[in-house]
Parts: structure tokens; sequence; C-alpha cells
């Protein structure tokens, strides 16, 4: 089924189950089975509304997880809405969840919302967080102010700044010399994405997988820079 066909039927899909506020598939035979899997969609950039029902839906179908995806909700409207930072009703799936992976950004949740996101994160079970969810949460008071550095210190990193141009310079991802044969690597070679590369000091500790270099352009084949781009003189966080 082509990408184009698939996601005009998750929509659809979507759409016609709004109000429960999220969607779910049971898994088919695979490593998986048995296994539930939790997805949290919440930025108004990367279309996570769009991505994470693709991705469960491939999770279940490949790979035998049951999966989840909790979306971002207009409290008065109860549509999927990207904008609704204080909205994402369903988050107790959580509760029972093998796996979470996560794209948010900016997110500022109520408190018995966010305690199902805190217990999971304490429970040490594992978290994929994916671009923005390095400035997942903005904004919260009181006794889960401390996820506003969710990314520095849960990820090991926070969002930091861009390197390249927005739509003008796209990235192509380097594997770090040694990594090649990583399992988490295994059948990738070429990595290309016509976004721009954010910059980040991972910990002394962390194992670098890919490193993104910026092109001069929006091709796989376009060049770096003519002049290599180098770190600013004092960091700058902005989460």
């Amino acid at each position: 089924m082509k990408l184009r066909t698939f996601l005009s039927l998750s929509l659809c899909f979507l759409t016609a189950t709004l109000a429960s506020a999220q969607i779910s598939f049971q898994g088919k035979e695979g490593p998986g089975k048995g296994k539930k899997v939790v997805l949290l969609a919440g930025d108004e950039e990367y279309r996570s509304e769009e991505v994470m029902p693709m991705l469960a839906k491939i999770l279940s179908e490949r790979h035998g997880f049951d999966t989840t995806v909790v979306f971002s909700i207009n409290a008065a409207s109860g549509e999927v809405d990207p904008e609704a930072k204080d909205n994402n009703p369903g988050l107790e799936a959580l509760d029972s969840a093998d796996l979470c992976i996560m794209l948010l950004r900016f997110r500022a949740w109520p408190d018995e919302q966010m305690k199902h996101f805190a217990a999971y994160a304490a429970s040490g079970k594992p978290i994929i967080a994916i671009r923005t969810s390095t400035h997942a949460f903005n904004g919260l008071k009181g006794q889960y102010a401390s996820f506003n550095s969710f990314g520095k210190n849960v990820l090991g990193e926070q969002w930091v700044s861009h390197w390249g141009k927005h739509k003008s310079e796209a990235t192509k991802g380097i594997l770090e010399p040694g990594q090649e044969q990583n399992a988490l690597l295994r059948g990738v070679k070429d990595i290309f994405g016509d976004t721009d590369v954010y910059e980040a000091y991972p910990p002394a500790d962390a194992k670098i997988l890919v490193r993104g270099q910026v092109l001069n352009g929006m091709t796989p084949e376009s060049p770096p820079p003519a002049t290599p781009k180098s770190a600013p003189a004092t960091r700058q966080n902005r989460t």
C-alpha cells in the first residue's frame, strides 16, 4: 500500500475515533508479542499526529506489539490539535506500557495527566525520544517543574541550537567510526533529512551512533558548506 493511501486511511480512522483521544492496534505475530508500546504525539512542527499512528501500525503488523497512540486534544472541540499543549488525555495507558515512544514539544500537561508520565519515567522502563522530545516540556509548575529540563535530566541533553539554515540546508547522517556494526545500525547506510541539524552537548559517557552533517543544499547529493560551521563560543540554553 502506498504511503499516501495508508496515511489517508489512518487519518480517516483517527477522525472516527476522536472521542477516545487515542487509537490502538492489536499486535500480530512477532518478537513483540505480548508487549505494549505507547506512543505519545504532541508537537506542532513534525506532524507526530500523523507519524505515530503509522509507526504504531508497523510495530503491531510487522513486529507483534500491542500499540496505543495518545494525542494532544483540543479540550473545547475534542479534536486532535497539535497546538493544544496542555491536554493529552489517555496518558494512563503508560501505566501498563513496556515501552514509551515520544515525539513531544513544549508540553504543559495538568498534574492529573503528568503523573502517569512521571511514574513511567521513574520506573526505569525504556523511552525512545524523537526529535523535539529533547525539549518535551515547558511551563510546568509545582511537583513536576523538574520535567521542564527532561531532555537534560533524563535523555542526557536538551536542544541548544540549530545548525544549518532551515529549508535551504539539509542534513546527511554520518555513521560514527567504530559503530558501523552496532545492532541499532543494522541495514543502515545512507541517512538524509531535509531538515536542519540540532546541536547538543552529550555527556562524556554517551555512545554516539550518528552525527549530523550540514549540507549546502536540499538534496542528498549536496556537498557540505565550503566553510565548516563551528560551535558557538557560549552555550545557549533555549529550552
